[in-house]
């Protein structure tokens, strides 16, 4: 439950608004084919050029934390890590 506290007063209100809170983990991408996928430079490939089993995967610089890579960036050889974001939730 949830309640408002007037913060010149102190006061709490007597009304308490019920909240119903959802934390959910997605599941782990999985690549289409599993293993290393090769991709040739002249072709341009791009993030969003990795075929997942999956939709809505984001592109991260680490593990936990890092920065988000759209998938319009230009691949390029490296270690980076795929989530799936759950379109359901924001």
């Amino acid at each position: 439950f949830a309640a408002l506290k007037d913060a010149t007063t102190t006061c709490e209100s007597s009304q308490r608004l019920s909240v119903t809170i959802s934390v959910t983990d997605s599941a782990t991408p999985t690549l289409v084919t599993a293993g290393t996928q090769n991709f040739c430079l002249v072709d341009a490939p791009t993030f969003g050029s990795v075929q997942f089993n999956e939709a809505n995967i984001v592109w991260y610089t680490a593990l936990t934390g890092g920065t988000s890579i759209p998938s319009t960036t230009a691949l390029t050889s490296g270690t980076y890590f795929a989530a799936i974001k759950d379109a359901t939730t924001t």
